[in-house]
C-alpha cells in the first residue's frame, strides 16, 4: 500500500498531468523531435514493460527512427539479428539463439518476440527503404571460469570472465549509429541507462562512489544533451543498498497519486525535468544516498507508468529454453556455479522463478 499523497502536492502533480500527459507510446516517439537517444531503463521480467518495446517498433520507425539497441543481445551476434530480421520467414529457433547467447537463463518469451515483432514489421516494408534494426549492445562474458563463490570476487579471474568488454563499447554501438545519421532507442536495465544521474555504491549502507561508467553516462558524454533517460515506474532498492526489501519509488507519491486519480490516468508518460513531477524525492531508496538534495530530476528526464506496481505480470517463461542442445553449454555459462549441479528440468524451473517475480508483485498493492 503506498503512502498518503501530500494533498497540496497531489493537486499541482494533477494539473501538470491533467495539460501535458501523453500515452506512453507518443511520449517516446515526441522526445525524438530534440534528442537522437532516448533511452528506456526497466527494472528487469515486467510483462508490461516488454510488450511496450514491441508496440514502439511502428510508430518510432514511421517517425524516422529505425534502430533500437538493446542488452539482450550481443555485439558479437549483429550478423545473426540482420540475418533473422532480414529473412523471408521468421526462424523462433534463431531468435532463442540469440537469446541465450546473451544470457542462457534469459528465456522469457517477450524479449524473444521483441525480435518477432521487428522482423513481422519489416515484412510490411517495401525491399526499396530502409527496414528496421536491432543492435546488439551487450558484452560476451565467459562465465566458465568462475568455479566458486570466491571466484566472483577475484580481479584476475574477472578480467578472463569479461575479456576486454565494458559499458564504453556499448555505447559505442550508439554513438557510432548516431554518427551514420540515426537516431536511437535504447532499452535496457535502469542501472545501465543512467546518463545524466550517477549511480551511488554503496556498502553496508554507507555511501562509498558514484558510479560514472555506465553505457548511459558514456552516451551522455559524447552527445551531451541530445541523449535523454526515461524511467518504466517500478520498485526501488532500499536505503541501505540493493538487497533487502524493496520501496516504492520517489517514496511512493507517484504510486500514491494513480490511486487517487485512477485508470483514466495512465499508460502516461511525463516529464521530470522542469515539471513539479521532478521535484519529488527518495529519501527511502539508495538512489538517494551521495546526494544533498536528490530529486527525481537528478535521476531521469522522463518517466512511463504504465499502471500500478500490483497490476504488473511476469514475463512468459519459454518451455524447454534450456534443452539437450545446449543443456551443457548453459551450465559452464551459468555465473551461479552452483547452478551446474542442477538438471535440465532443474535449470528450467530456476527460469520458470525469475519470470513470475512472485517475491514482490504481491507486496505493493
Amino acid at each position: 500500500m503506498p503512502p498518503p499523497l501530500d494533498a497540496k502536492l497531489g493537486a499541482e502533480l494533477k494539473s501538470y498531468l491533467d495539460t501535458h500527459k501523453q500515452t506512453p507510446a507518443d511520449y517516446v516517439v515526441s522526445k525524438f523531435a530534440d534528442h537522437d537517444v532516448v533511452i528506456l531503463g526497466e527494472y528487469h521480467r515486467i510483462k508490461e514493460n516488454v510488450t511496450l518495446i514491441q508496440e514502439l517498433i511502428p510508430p518510432c520507425y514511421i517517425n524516422g527512427v529505425h534502430t533500437l539497441a538493446t542488452e539482450f543481445a550481443r555485439r558479437e551476434d549483429q550478423h545473426l539479428i540482420d540475418s533473422l530480421l532480414s529473412g523471408a520467414a521468421y526462424n523462433e529457433a534463431l531468435a532463442q539463439q540469440i537469446t541465450f547467447n546473451q544470457f542462457s537463463f534469459w528465456g522469457f518469451q517477450e524479449y524473444v518476440d521483441i525480435l518477432k515483432a521487428a522482423w513481422q514489421f519489416n515484412q510490411t516494408l517495401p525491399d526499396s527503404v530502409p527496414h528496421f534494426r536491432i543492435l546488439g549492445m551487450n558484452d560476451s562474458p565467459e562465465w566458465s571460469y568462475i568455479q566458486t563463490e570466491a571466484d566472483r570476487d577475484n580481479a584476475e579471474i574477472k578480467k578472463k570472465v569479461w575479456h576486454g568488454g565494458g559499458e564504453h563499447l556499448w555505447a559505442k554501438v550508439v554513438t557510432d549509429a548516431v554518427a551514420s545519421g540515426e537516431q536511437v532507442l535504447v532499452y535496457c536495465g535502469i542501472h545501465h541507462g543512467f546518463s545524466g544521474y550517477e549511480q551511488p555504491i554503496v556498502n553496508d549502507g554507507k555511501f562509498i562512489r558514484f558510479e560514472t561508467e555506465r553505457m548511459g553516462n558514456f552516451v551522455k558524454k559524447s552527445l551531451g544533451d541530445r541523449v535523454m533517460t526515461i524511467y518504466l515506474h517500478a520498485i526501488w532498492p532500499p536505503k541501505d543498498g540493493y538487497g533487502g526489501i524493496y520501496v516504492y519509488a520517489a517514496d511512493g507519491q507517484i504510486d500514491a497519486l494513480m490511486k487517487e486519480l485512477g485508470p483514466t490516468y495512465y499508460p502516461v508518460g511525463f516529464d521530470l525535468q522542469n515539471t513539479p513531477f521532478g521535484l519529488l524525492k527518495g529519501e527511502n531508496s539508495v538512489y538517494n544516498q551521495g546526494y544533498e538534495n536528490f530529486t527525481l530530476s537528478k535521476f531521469a528526464d522522463g518517466w512511463i507508468f504504465q499502471c500500478p506496481i500490483s497490476q504488473y505480470h511476469g514475463v512468459t517463461p519459454i518451455e524447454g529454453f534450456i534443452n539437450g542442445t545446449n543443456y551443457e553449454r548453459a551450465k559452464q555459462q551459468s555465473p551461479n556455479p552452483s547452478l551446474r549441479k542442477m538438471t535440465m528440468d532443474e535449470l528450467n524451473k530456476v527460469i520458470a522463478s525469475d519470470a513470475k517475480q512472485a517475491w514482490w508483485l504481491g507486496r505493493y498493492e
